[in-house]
């Protein structure tokens, strides 16, 4: 399989796509996109209350568990003064770098925030191609952060407290108690890969 069809299979099996295809298709069609049944375009809220994020400094709040194994985990202090992020100004890298987290007690970047994972694009009789194999996955410890990783906050966003009438059938199913708070992405992203 190729890089793309894994992708768009990964990203179907998250979001939930793979479910019964006739029933999504008709939901589609009617603008229903989760158990909400809330029409897509509408300017109505599941929510019954806006959420009420953390006004608790860095260090001061209980974090969450992830959402799922390897999930980004949830911001759980305030963000003001932190957005927006800049490739050139990232005050979360202040706290969050492996060396500097334990001094203030953050969660320390993963590994995987120290690697590139593009391959190398050659040229060969004037295409470009990716140079690795099929489904090959292709890493390069870089012994810093990878500073195509700098938007924080495109996976990350801020715990907040809501209320939601709509009820939670999804069940993480972590393989071990520290998958809750630590990743181990690193060593499972080649994982049913090839």
């Amino acid at each position: 399989m190729n890089k793309t069809l894994i992708c768009m299979i990964s990203f179907a099996l998250l979001t939930g796509a793979c479910g019964d295809a006739r029933k999504s298709e008709e939901s589609a069609q009617n603008g229903q996109v989760d158990l909400s049944h809330e029409m897509l375009m509408s300017d109505e809220s599941p929510l019954t209350e806006m959420p009420e994020y953390s006004k608790q400094r860095p260090g001061e709040s209980a974090t969450l568990d992830r959402s799922f194994e390897n999930a980004p985990p949830l911001i759980p202090h305030r963000v003001s003064g932190f957005l927006p992020i800049k490739i050139d100004d990232n005050k979360c890298l202040w706290c969050h770098m492996p060396e500097k987290a334990p001094e203030f007690k953050a969660t320390p970047l993963p590994a995987t925030h120290m690697t590139s994972y593009r391959p190398v694009i050659i040229e060969k009789d004037g295409k470009y191609l990716v140079d690795a194999e099929e489904g090959e996955v292709v890493e390069k410890d870089l012994g810093r952060f990878n500073s195509a990783m700098f938007n924080c906050s495109q996976c990350h966003v801020p715990q907040a407290q809501i209320t939601v009438e709509i009820p939670n059938v999804f069940d993480p199913d972590y393989r071990g108690t520290k998958e809750k708070s630590r990743s181990n992405l690193k060593k499972k992203m080649g994982e049913g890969v090839k």
